[in-house]
């Protein structure tokens, strides 16, 4: 038991520790909160699948908001929020296959969900965008002309979408027992 919370409590720092060098701006958007609450909500059960990525979140957002020059509480949130609950839903609707491969598969979806949420809603919200198909595709893939593309943060979350949630399931490995795979032995015949 004691050590499924070592384990847990290293990848979390690991996880603050990314967060920072994302906000930092050396991988922009290289942040492995989408992929710890898909993980969190897979794999644990009751307040632990909560406490996790809350805590990593409350811990680390006020300061990453004012390394990235934001508000400790602004609009930004309303996008992160509604991003982050495409990662809720595929979490909980993963929660019945909690295999590798569907995990690493929902991994990718909520990045692309994430992005596409978050980049609509800035779309919706900016006004470096106009309001129309051609604003919505620069807010998607180009970006406004005095920030550069938005596709290098499709491409940052998604390396770190694949690769935390990668580490969440070997970590997973660690702290989770062994189950017995032969059956116990046969009792002799008198």
């Amino acid at each position: 038991m004691r050590q499924s919370w070592i384990a847990a409590l290293l990848l979390v720092a690991l996880l603050v520790g990314f967060r920072f060098i994302s906000a930092a701006g050396t991988l922009p958007n290289f942040s492995p909160l989408p992929a710890l609450l898909l993980c969190s909500l897979v794999f644990f059960r009751g307040a632990k699948a909560w406490l996790l990525p809350l805590g990593a979140w409350a811990l680390t957002d006020p300061l990453v908001s004012l390394v990235q020059g934001y508000d400790v509480v602004g609009p930004h949130h309303l996008s992160l929020l509604v991003g982050l609950s495409a990662s809720v839903g595929l979490g909980l609707f993963l929660r019945r296959h909690p295999g590798a491969l569907p995990v690493l598969g929902g991994s990718l979806a909520a990045a692309g969900l994430f992005y596409f949420l978050t980049n609509t809603v800035s779309f919706l919200g900016d006004p470096l965008y106009a309001k129309n198909l051609t604003g919505f595709i620069q807010a998607q893939w180009t970006g406004p002309e005095s920030l550069g593309p938005t596709w290098p943060f499709l491409r940052n979350l998604v390396a770190a979408n694949l690769l935390f949630s990668a580490l969440f399931l070997a970590a997973r490995r660690s702290w989770t027992p062994e189950v017995a795979t032969s059956a116990a032995p046969a009792m002799p015949r008198r």
